[in-house]
């Protein structure tokens, strides 16, 4: 039986825009344990009518865990006439990761696009001089970026320019070995915080519980909520939007992580 085929490209989380109207051409979908799996991240199958879920590689839709699978199994079910994928942050982030386990082809450009935060680094910018608002940078981002170098044994500095320097190679090695420490799943989460903080190091303070969600949401905006106190032209309705998305794509990518390794006696 043919399976129902996700098309979209991968690693294009942002860009799905041209597959949002989508129509719904299922009634249902459900969770079912796979059989004697040979990977043990895919235990679980989302099915859609009883037909397999597919990614735009022809990889089944396969999870770690029952609370994971139902999860995405919801997010379909919650699907109005059309779907949105840009509701769907788990199967998003489930797909990624089983196109990644099936060919990995694409994780060191995934690696390195993590690594190239830094460039750009929230935690580490002090690109506007306003002492109200470098005070404010100071006294909230500055004792992350310590805590980071010391729990992680590195140096990073703070940034006055509009680009840091380049990282000691000392740094570099060690931030790398972190990421590629990392499996499919769990690297998928941490690409998916990065980008929406716009953060290497709050994504992996997160992922090692070294601050919590909401407050990598709140310093990740410093400078753009200072910047809304002070702009008379700022179309608030659009930014509350765009941060809403944020939030969502980062509690899902928290909460995926989480769901990597539940298991139940329920299922």
């Amino acid at each position: 039986m043919r399976g129902f085929i996700i098309r979209f490209a991968f690693a294009e989380q942002v860009s799905i825009q041209s597959q949002t109207y989508l129509k719904r051409s299922y009634k249902e979908a459900t969770v079912e344990m796979a059989i004697n799996p040979v990977n043990p991240y895919h235990q679980w199958f989302i099915k859609l009518d009883g037909k397999s879920v597919k990614t735009q590689q022809r990889n089944i839709l396969a999870v770690p865990s029952p609370q994971l699978a139902a999860c995405i199994a919801s997010e379909f079910n919650r699907q109005k006439e059309y779907l949105s994928f840009k509701q769907m942050p788990l199967m998003m982030l489930a797909r990624n990761a089983i196109d990644l386990d099936y060919d990995a082809t694409n994780r060191e450009y995934i690696e390195k696009t993590i690594i190239s935060h830094l460039e750009n680094d929230v935690i580490l910018h002090r690109r506007n001089q306003k002492s109200q608002l470098l005070q404010i940078q100071q006294q909230q981002l500055d004792p992350q970026l310590k805590l980071f170098n010391s729990r992680f044994g590195m140096d990073i500095q703070v940034n006055d320019g509009i680009q840091i320097g380049s990282l000691s190679q000392q740094n570099k090695v060690k931030i790398e070995s972190l990421i590629r420490g990392l499996n499919n799943w769990q690297l998928v989460s941490l690409s998916s915080q990065a980008d929406n903080l716009k953060s290497c190091i709050l994504s992996i303070q997160l992922s090692y519980g070294l601050v919590d969600l909401n407050k990598a949401l709140t310093l990740c905006d410093i400078e753009n909520q200072f910047n809304k106190k002070i702009t008379e032209t700022e179309n608030p309705q659009e930014s509350d939007g765009e941060d809403n998305i944020i939030s969502m794509n980062v509690q899902a990518a928290q909460l995926f992580t989480s769901l990597i390794y539940s298991q139940s006696i329920l299922y």
